[in-house]
């Protein structure tokens, strides 16, 4: 039986949509990157978390069978490897941007030795990230009834996994790395369900009970011992000019203050709008408004309950127009 694909019909109608599909790259772009100097890739950025992630948790994402006496040669083998995924992943990161002409101005040998520098910087600033991730873990277990142990906690919450990758591109994107942080706070997204952009500012003992289809938007503030359950949502309102907030570098999204507590499916909007220290928010709460400390706010359609820490209550009509 004769292959229908090397009629030499078909193969006039694969060669006619092959030329549509390369003057559509001409057209609307997409072919750019394959040129030098190449983007970073997604494959290498989920090994770069993955190495990272045996380094911050030695033992609970790979087995290590050589026990702690060849504890530092297996660190060094790991660091090692860490470092050169990191560096060649910054400086492609780097050069692209050069290329592009997006405020960069090194040459291709200032970029490699920028990458390599940044590198070190993280893995040097692993024991104070570890630090604190000691702390979330802990917020996880004192939080969580549920919780028999610390080993449990980081062997199968996925907030754990999620908060320390964001730790850890937090870091990178405080040094102005392109691409690398939101790519990995990404592939831990599409991981766990929970979606923390490295440029949030998340204070210590921080807490994701359930964890999935939470969000927190890139301008977010968030103070010490948050708890968060499932599809809370810190996002920004509607916004009419994109260009001129990107440009402006505006706080869109909200700020959480220390003690906070928000249950699960909560929205709460805009950059403006602070939930101070020690508030509850109940869960499904439409909120765009600040919130005083120690209140709690609930909803009962169609009004938001504050009750506030001298027992004082008010009503407010939720205000769904963003």
């Amino acid at each position: 039986m004769n292959n229908p694909i090397n009629s030499k019909k078909n193969e006039s109608r694969l060669s006619h949509i092959t030329t549509s599909i390369r003057e559509s790259y001409e057209k609307h772009g997409g072919i750019k990157h394959l040129e030098e100097p190449c983007l970073p890739s997604k494959k290498e950025v989920g090994k770069l978390v993955r190495l990272l992630s045996t380094i911050m948790f030695p033992g609970f994402y790979e087995e290590v069978t050589s026990g702690k006496n060849h504890l530092e040669g297996y660190l060094l083998v790991q660091c090692s490897s860490a470092l050169e995924c990191l560096s060649d992943l910054i400086q492609k990161s780097l050069r692209h941007e050069c290329r592009d002409g997006i405020g960069c101005t090194l040459t291709e040998g200032e970029c490699w030795d920028h990458a390599v520098e940044i590198s070190y910087l993280l893995l040097e600033n692993i024991p104070a990230i570890r630090e604190v991730m000691n702390l979330d873990i802990k917020a996880a277990y004192d939080g969580d009834p549920a919780a028999t142990s610390y080993f449990e906690i980081v062997l199968s919450y996925p907030s754990v996994r999620a908060i320390s990758v964001y730790r850890l591109a937090h870091f990178l994107e405080l040094q102005n790395v392109p691409y690398i942080p939101r790519m990995m706070t990404e592939f831990i997204h599409e991981k766990t369900g929970i979606d923390i952009h490295p440029g949030a500012e998340i204070g210590p003992g921080f807490f994701i009970d359930h964890g999935t289809g939470v969000v927190i938007g890139c301008t977010s503030v968030l103070g010490k011992n948050v708890k968060f359950y499932q599809h809370v949502t810190l996002g920004a309102l509607s916004l009419s000019n994109v260009d001129k907030i990107r440009k402006a570098k505006r706080k869109r999204h909200p700020t959480v203050e220390d003690d906070v507590i928000i249950y699960a499916g909560s929205t709460i909007l805009g950059g403006r709008t602070v939930i101070e220290k020690g508030s509850v928010i109940g869960g499904n709460v439409w909120l765009t408004r600040s919130v005083p400390p120690y209140t709690t706010v609930t909803f009962d359609s169609p009004y938001l309950i504050f009750k506030h820490k001298d027992k004082k209550v008010e009503k407010y009509v939720v205000d769904y127009q963003i």
